[in-house]
């Protein structure tokens, strides 16, 4: 993997290290933070995309609810498919 760098001392880190080896300070958080603002601004369909699942995964559940309320599907068919959207 490749190396950072830590933003306190300049010193090389391994991609997977919490804290630098030369200084001492935390770093692990500054580089998730770094990946995920990059990530962010390379796929800016993330945002677009998380709202499109919500959307579906809560319409899912309203069409579950009605089905339930209706008598279509037993409690236990409901809480099971509950459980499976969910996740």
């Amino acid at each position: 993997m490749v190396n950072d760098k830590c933003s306190k001392c300049g010193a090389e880190l391994p991609a997977d290290s919490k804290f630098c080896s030369d200084c001492g300070a935390k770093v692990r958080e500054e580089i998730d933070e770094q990946i995920q603002k990059k990530n962010k601004f390379t796929n800016p369909q993330n945002e677009v995309l998380n709202k499109s699942t919500t959307v579906i995964q809560d319409e899912a559940q309203n069409i579950l609810r009605t089905r339930y309320a209706k008598g279509e599907i037993t409690k236990k068919e409901y809480k099971k498919k509950k459980k499976v959207l969910q996740k």
